[in-house]
């Protein structure tokens, strides 16, 4: 038996390297599933020498762009074609166009997974986000009500609506009514301005 092919090589060396382990093997294969590895790694480079062909640029009609990257995927089509034939002879006639078709099968299957795990991760994202954001707003709205019965709490401690009737008690009937109804503050205002009036209406005796 040939070694494996190692992951090391790339391109046209993966071609080469997987075609002949299928050439030293095809005759002792016992089913499909033992040359299968060989066969994707080649097509793998195949894919490769390509890209780093088409990468280039090159006019491939041009004669002095008869490049390495050309030479290589002619190259590389070629012993896939050998492949091939080698494949239908040993497993019978179809069994090449079934393996394409079923390692395109399980490339778009992992295509497939790779875009719902994508999309599953940007819906669990979206979520968190929009809990933080919910939670952000529900403390901003606590916040808002904790200060607004802070002041309420505040403006009605300094602004009393309902005085102490005992308190109360010790003002006149007129600034008693004031108290009950507006504050001690207020009947002490109240009180001080009806002093200052008063007042001014005194008349001094300086005769005395």
């Amino acid at each position: 038996m040939v070694e494996p092919v190692t992951a090391v090589l790339t391109g046209i060396a993966l071609v080469k390297k997987s075609v002949d382990f299928i050439k030293t093997n095809i005759g002792t294969a016992q089913d499909i599933g033992d040359i299968i590895g060989h066969v994707d790694k080649a097509l793998n480079g195949q894919q490769q020498v390509i890209k780093d062909r088409d990468s280039k640029n090159l006019d491939h009609f041009a004669t002095e762009n008869v490049a390495k990257e050309i030479i290589d995927a002619k190259l590389a089509q070629e012993q896939l074609y050998e492949m091939k034939q080698l494949i239908d002879h040993r497993f019978g006639h179809g069994t090449w166009s079934f393996i394409l078709e079923e390692r395109k099968r399980r490339i778009d299957k992992h295509k497939q997974a790779v875009k719902e795990a994508k999309a599953k991760k940007l819906k669990k994202q979206k979520e968190m986000y929009d809990m933080i954001r919910m939670v952000m707003i529900g403390i901003a709205v606590i916040l808002f009500v904790a200060v607004a019965i802070g002041i309420t709490i505040k403006f009605v401690l300094a602004h009393p609506v309902e005085g102490n009737e005992t308190s109360c008690k010790l003002y006149e009937p007129k600034y008693f009514l004031i108290c009950m109804s507006e504050g001690r503050g207020y009947a002490d205002t109240q009180l001080y301005l009806d002093y200052q009036m008063e007042k001014d209406n005194w008349i001094i005796d300086d005769s005395k």
